[in-house]
């Protein structure tokens, strides 16, 4: 079943009510917003949207934490990384909000501290805060 999408950035998207990802708890600072989709940013770019189902001017800019840092993850403790493995034993896709300062993209920056994780089969989604793990909610996209 199709979904028209009205959003500032994009115009009005129609989409697939299957590419919906639900976030039962909304993103840090959106406890409100819970329904989102995945949109291309460019083809080959290694950026995407986050677009809130229900909130036009809502839309998050998201990488792939791994391109930055392929290391990413490998030295968290055994409970922290069982939150980035499904129930049936297959991992989930993780993202990382990116913020790009207003007219200074060489100060981008990529929040690995707090990243996304997704779950492909039930199209849910959260957010996980890695308190322990010594990343940044600020790492440089670009090294000095």
């Amino acid at each position: 079943m199709m979904l028209t999408i009205k959003t500032t950035r994009f115009g009005k998207v129609e989409t697939d009510k299957n590419r919906i990802i639900h976030f039962p708890d909304g993103l840090l600072g959106f406890p409100e917003q819970k329904d989102y989709i995945i949109l291309e940013h460019k083809p080959d770019s290694p950026f995407c949207w986050l677009q809130s189902v229900t909130a036009p001017d809502l839309a998050f800019v998201m990488t792939n934490p791994f391109l930055l840092k392929k290391d990413y993850l490998e030295d968290l403790p055994p409970d922290d990384q069982a939150l980035f493995i499904g129930e049936n034993g297959k991992e989930h896709i993780i993202f990382a909000l990116v913020t790009i300062p207003h007219g200074k993209a060489e100060k981008t920056t990529v929040n690995l501290l707090g990243p996304l994780i997704m779950d492909p089969g039930s199209k849910t989604g959260r957010q996980v805060i890695l308190a322990n793990s010594g990343y940044n909610h600020r790492h440089p996209m670009i090294s000095e």
